[in-house]
């Protein structure tokens, strides 16, 4: 198990995030599509792989969170997996071996009774889209070997998102991340998936959660970290500890220091 930070919105820079990288002795760093320091056009793969050999410190890289891979909108699917494969060549170069991703849910409309999902009414459509996003995209990934990590964002308890699930996690090199704050979120509905799908898990980003907030700083909310930790050595995965600022970061590790 190694424990590692996320990229922090309120740095611009590489390097900060190498300094607090350092000062909390942590194993890795996950940079962030969202981020325009993070964009791949904007960080040489030499430059990462130098800093891998000189400080040890590992990378992997999280996805736009707007990157749909099942849009309904052709010209804009090709864009997002034209995006995935220049990054996997990044990544293959950068020595980054993990690329997060998510599966979006879709648009939803509200009735006066009930709310219904478009990419669900539409399912063979949208299944169809995500599923030849991802094969294409494994095919590279595993020539690669970098492994493609599925994101839970509160939706994997979904009917349409499982069966899309099912399909692409069989996939080589296809895998899942269990983020524990989004399942606390979701009332523990993607954790229901994740746990019959445990060994497909190849990723974690931790953080604590209330019934209403999650990004919470460990050991300050409801979820029992303990045991979450317990399921990352035993399945021997990289920790993401993905509270958003440098202080919660810091009082974070502080907590896990003193296990």
């Amino acid at each position: 198990m190694k424990i590692g930070m996320p990229a922090l919105v309120e740095y611009n820079s590489l390097s900060e995030l190498i300094d607090l990288c350092l000062e909390l002795k942590l194993k890795f760093i996950e940079l962030n599509m969202n981020l325009p320091y993070n964009f791949i056009q904007n960080i040489r793969p030499q430059l990462l792989r130098k800093i891998t050999t000189e400080t040890g410190i590992e990378f992997t890289m999280h996805m736009p969170d707007e990157a749909d891979l099942g849009t309904f909108y052709e010209s804009v699917r090709r864009g997002y997996v034209q995006l995935f494969s220049d990054t996997i060549d990044w990544a293959q170069e950068a020595g980054v071996s993990l690329l997060n991703l998510h599966i979006i849910e879709g648009a939803k409309m509200t009735l006066p009774d009930k709310k219904v999902y478009i990419y669900e009414q539409y399912f063979e459509e949208f299944q169809n889209n995500f599923i030849n996003s991802i094969e294409l995209l494994s095919r590279k990934a595993e020539k690669n070997n970098i492994i493609l990590a599925i994101e839970n964002s509160a939706n994997f308890g979904k009917i349409h998102i499982q069966r899309t699930l099912d399909k692409a996690i069989l996939f080589p090199n296809v895998k899942l991340t269990w983020d524990t704050g989004h399942d606390a979120l979701s009332k523990f509905t993607d954790k229901k998936y994740l746990m019959l799908h445990k060994d497909k898990v190849a990723h974690m980003h931790l953080h604590d959660a209330t019934d209403t907030n999650d990004h919470q700083v460990l050991f300050e909310g409801n979820l029992n970290i303990n045991e979450l930790l317990k399921f990352a050595e035993e399945k021997d995965i990289r920790v993401l500890v993905e509270v958003k600022t440098a202080k919660s970061l810091k009082n974070s590790i502080k907590k896990l220091e003193t296990l």
